[in-house]
């Protein structure tokens, strides 16, 4: 019952987790000490992996999981990479100019 409420939100649950234990490798290893950074980077962790996760998985080959956790450990990374790139993107140039 709770994976189908997940689902309807567009999550799921397994994706979730593998992110999640990315994100928690990831303030580890890079010695996150505020509780912040380690929030943010398992919560990053987590939410990449929901969304990339799959799109990874079949560009690497890899199984599910596998990919979930990689994005999930790389996860700040990714979403900051796709940030910065955004502005170079011809829909965002076209919405400046109003």
């Amino acid at each position: 019952m709770p994976e189908d409420f997940l689902a309807s939100l567009g999550l799921h649950l397994q994706d979730l987790v593998a992110g999640f234990a990315g994100g928690i490798v990831n303030a580890f290893v890079f010695k996150k000490s505020n509780a912040w950074g380690i929030v943010g980077s398992i919560i990053v962790g987590g939410f990449a992996a929901n969304y990339l996760g799959a799109p990874l998985s079949k560009f690497l080959g890899t199984s599910p999981g596998t990919s979930d956790f990689i994005v999930g450990l790389a996860g700040m990374a990714i979403c900051q990479g796709i940030v910065e790139s955004a502005s170079s993107w011809k829909m965002f140039k076209e919405f400046k100019k109003d």
